[in-house]
């Protein structure tokens, strides 16, 4: 109870939250009986300067087999990471790198090894100037989960919808 009642206070404090979703596909040879992946993501920013923010992402990315649509892999990364615009405004071209952990994770053809293992992401993308507390970001990310046989790699273009309810600090 008391981690639950840490992380609603930690959420509470921070100023962003990005509602995301994605078009992701699988690469690799390994991966070529799958269609086009989709998601959708909760991301909690704090901005630590003009130009960057750290955040928290929890993730659920699902793609399907292309000859039957009830079996797929499916993955549910949470991630830590840090964006930087590279002009320094906050918005404009970024970079975004991501660390975490997928700790769930299924493949219904072979379901006797859980997709469990390390996150390595990186993201670049444009960040749209705010429009009042809403900016849009559209992004391109490569990431990998680690798995005991190898790896699930993707590439996904994201759109993000950033709702603040704190203003960057002013550097002046």
């Amino acid at each position: 109870m008391r981690k639950l009642i840490l992380v609603f206070m930690l959420l509470l404090c921070v100023p962003r939250i990005n509602a995301q979703i994605e078009i992701a596909k699988l690469i690799g040879k390994r991966w070529n009986d799958y269609k086009l992946g989709y998601g959708a993501f909760l991301k909690f920013s704090y901005p630590v300067s003009t130009a960057s923010d750290l955040s928290i992402e929890a993730s659920l990315v699902f793609f399907s087999v292309k000859e039957n649509d009830g079996d797929g892999l499916a993955v549910v990364p949470f991630k830590l990471g840090y964006r930087y615009t590279l002009n320094g405004t906050g918005s404009g071209i970024y970079i975004e790198p991501q660390l975490g952990y997928n700790f769930f994770g299924a493949n219904s053809f072979d379901g006797e090894h859980p997709y469990k293992g390390a996150v390595i992401a990186l993201g670049t993308g444009y960040l749209f100037k705010p429009g009042g507390r809403v900016q849009f970001d559209l992004g391109l990310r490569y990431e990998t989960v680690v798995i005991k046989d190898g790896s699930a790699n993707y590439i996904a273009l994201r759109l993000s919808h950033n709702f603040s309810f704190k203003k960057r600090e002013e550097d002046n």
